[in-house]
């Protein structure tokens, strides 16, 4: 991950520009293209609501003289799926803002996301009366889990900042250097160790043990492959900080060193 120097004025000012230009294309066309007011407001409330309306239903499920642990499971499911994509926007408005787009909720992050989203969903509904689904401990685990996933997530966004990039990059921007300060100062690749942890926890939080197996094989065969290919980009970026700096830290996924 790197850190931008500042730019110079006259930088500053075609940037100034590219933006205004980016913004009136927004109020024009608000649905056509990704950075449009009006798909972005669409996404933002569709999670707002859902989210919302799943916050209260809890209140209510928690509130209830006789629990529901499965209902309350759901609940929480909801909760921390509108939150993870709400935070992904809102870390890019906040840090990338000038490549926010719809594209920064991630609710079109690919075909595979969206079949493990509907997986997971049916799978809890087929085994909504099981017992399973009222264990109190594995509902508290994966609290545990989803909360720590996502604080670590947001741990490395926050110290990348505007350079947190949702794609490998395979040529070494110009005035960047190596993060290796906060959250990166102990995870190299905190951000896929945040979110590995979450997609578990998500499993365990809906007590699905099928999709649980499944999650963890996909999400490890995935990071096995990406971490040593963005691990020997950066190396070639920097040959002479990258080994030391990960010959002391961790990926914090198991089995991947």
């Amino acid at each position: 991950m790197f850190v931008q120097k500042k730019r110079g004025p006259s930088e500053d000012d075609e940037q100034d520009d590219a933006n205004e230009l980016a913004w009136l294309r927004a109020r024009s066309r608000p649905f056509s293209k990704p950075y449009g007011l009006g798909a972005n407001g669409l996404a933002g409330l569709f999670l707002g609501t859902v989210g919302g309306a799943h916050a209260v239903l809890l209140v209510q499920a928690l509130a209830a003289p006789q629990r529901n642990v499965a209902l309350v499971r759901w609940c929480l499911y909801a909760c921390a799926m509108c939150g993870f994509h709400a935070s992904e926007f809102l870390g890019a408005a906040a840090w990338r803002w000038r490549d926010v787009s719809f594209d920064s909720w991630l609710l079109n992050h690919s075909v595979a996301y969206g079949l493990a989203f509907f997986a997971a969903v049916l799978e809890f509904a087929l085994e909504y009366r099981l017992p399973l689904k009222q264990s109190a401990a594995t509902l508290r685990l994966g609290v545990v889990l989803v909360a720590g996933g996502q604080a670590v997530r947001l741990a490395a966004l926050a110290t990348c900042g505007e350079h947190f990039a949702h794609r490998v990059a395979t040529q070494k921007p110009q005035h960047h250097r190596l993060v290796t300060t906060g959250v990166y100062s102990v995870l190299r690749h905190p951000s896929y160790c945040g979110w590995f942890w979450w997609s578990l926890g998500t499993q365990v939080l809906l007590a699905n043990p099928v999709c649980f197996a499944l999650y963890a094989l996909l999400s490890w065969r995935f990071f096995r492959d990406r971490i040593p290919f963005e691990e020997a980009t950066l190396g070639a970026f920097y040959p002479r900080e990258y080994p030391s700096y990960r010959a002391r830290t961790h990926v914090g996924i198991p089995f991947i060193s």
